[in-house]
């Protein structure tokens, strides 16, 4: 598939192979992974994958593609600052206001998303765009869940605990890129707290 291409494509999750390297690394530096190995009661050599893999998936491209390090508090509180500024300044359908604000940033980050996509993945389709989406919220400290019910019925989770305005965010988000991506109309429910979106990809 080109790199241009659009659509769902196809599932990422397969297989990967693994082979043996020796690097030398500080003595320092061994002593502090392997203090969070004992902590996270993993092995040594599960705890260095992961530092890998985040580098070679995520922390690579960070800079290339203007993203950077943002506290959580300050996500959950954006979206509720601009709402009661409006509120206190006499905007009277607040509702409104906030429905027009995430629909606007969801559709600025879908916007955004394909350029960045592209550059980390060298394609553009549903499956890699959620490959993407599940990677940036892991080195976010945000859950994610995926899981498929029958031959088709596709479940994703999103535990976020950022507050309602961004489950809004979140579903407005999933529903552009199952529509743009997938031509399928996803049912996405929300709590405060979680996004639940359920879709049908054949």
């Amino acid at each position: 598939m080109s790199a241009d291409s659009e659509g769902q494509g196809a599932s990422p999750y397969q297989s990967k192979k693994t082979r043996s390297v020796t690097f030398r690394i500080d003595s320092s530096v061994i002593d502090e992974l392997q203090g969070e190995a004992d902590t996270r009661e993993i092995s040594l050599n599960v705890l260095v994958n992961q530092v890998l893999k985040r580098y070679a998936e995520w922390d690579r491209y960070e800079s290339k593609i203007g993203m950077m390090p943002v506290p959580k508090l300050m996500l959950s509180t954006l979206i509720d600052k601009a709402i009661a500024s409006a509120k206190a300044g006499g905007i009277k359908e607040v509702e409104t206001y906030r429905d027009l604000i995430v629909k606007e940033a969801a559709q600025i980050a879908f916007n955004l998303m394909k350029d960045s996509v592209l550059f980390m993945k060298k394609h553009y389709n549903l499956w890699v765009v959620l490959s993407v989406l599940e990677e940036y919220m892991k080195v976010s400290g945000i859950k994610a869940d995926h899981r498929i019910e029958g031959s088709s019925k596709h479940v994703f989770v999103v535990q976020h605990e950022l507050g309602e305005n961004w489950s809004l965010f979140t579903k407005e988000l999933l529903t552009l890129i199952f529509q743009n991506l997938a031509k399928v109309r996803a049912e996405i429910h929300v709590t405060p707290n979680t996004t639940i979106a359920e879709v049908v990809l054949r």
